[in-house]
């Protein structure tokens, strides 16, 4: 996973645009729009397992 910061991104974290939301910045149209565009990259995910992983 990269560390790199996309400043384009930051505007795309949920806690933002909770409050972009909220304060009538953006519609809910305006973020479905925004969501539809997203790329899927569930391929990208690991499955972590936290059974047994206690010391």
């Amino acid at each position: 996973m990269s560390n790199k910061v996309n400043a384009e991104s930051i505007g795309h974290d949920k806690r933002i645009l909770s409050r972009k939301l909220a304060k009538g910045e953006i519609s809910e149209k305006d973020l479905q729009s925004l969501l539809k565009k997203l790329p899927d990259v569930s391929e990208n995910s690991e499955e972590v397992s936290l059974e047994g992983n206690e010391k």
